[in-house]
């Protein structure tokens, strides 16, 4: 398992720890809640079911509601301990764990220049 101060990285997810538990524990305006699946938050889709999640028990995960062209924003609020955990069983992502605290995490994108869009990086 794999820990980090500020910074980190699963896959196409960027992580970035942006500070302590706010004392109201609310997550910021513009932003709406994931509800779990099956216990979990998915925070990176993926087409073939590997999904990177994080347990629903531990804290609350939010999607930007309008973010930039072909990004997806999320804001987490975890309460105790828990690993970012990539749901493969072969070459799959070490589990990351995050700390008590709020975090931002960043779905990778890149842009087509044949489709002049930008898009999320797939898994």
């Amino acid at each position: 398992m794999m820990t980090f101060v500020k910074y980190a990285a699963q896959g196409e997810i960027m992580i970035r720890r942006v500070g302590d538990v706010p004392s109201d524990a609310a997550l910021p305006e513009g932003y709406t809640a994931l509800a779990p699946e099956q216990g979990l938050l998915i925070v990176g889709h993926s087409e073939t079911g590997h999904h990177h999640v994080i347990d629903a028990s531990h804290g609350s995960v939010a999607v930007m509601d309008r973010p930039p062209e072909g990004m997806r924003i999320l804001r987490a609020i975890i309460t105790d301990q828990t690993p970012l955990t990539h749901l493969r069983d072969t070459d799959t992502h070490q589990p990351l764990m995050l700390e008590p605290g709020e975090y931002e995490l960043r779905i990778a994108r890149e842009y087509d220049p044949y489709e002049k869009l930008a898009r999320q990086v797939a898994d």
